[in-house]
């Protein structure tokens, strides 16, 4: 059985304050992520979130993830 495939009018990309255009279907938001850390290195471990909006519009937000450094090595 497969899954009925997902349509949406458009894609829009976010970070924080920061609104990025669709730079093409043929990307996808993993791929449009990694070109973002280039620019936004703090996006090296971000969350990405995605909710379709009462137009159509699929929004796609990434968010960075604060981590301490040494975090879960206690004990070692």
């Amino acid at each position: 059985m497969t899954m009925p495939e997902t349509t949406y009018t458009r894609r829009v990309f976010l970070y924080g304050d920061k609104r990025f255009p669709d730079p093409g279907a043929e990307y996808t938001p993993e791929q449009v992520l990694n070109h973002l850390k280039g620019f936004f290195p703090e996006l090296g471990h971000a969350k990405t979130e995605e909710k379709t909006l009462a137009d159509g519009t699929l929004e796609i937000t990434f968010s960075k993830q604060v981590t301490r450094k040494g975090a879960g090595q206690e004990g070692l």
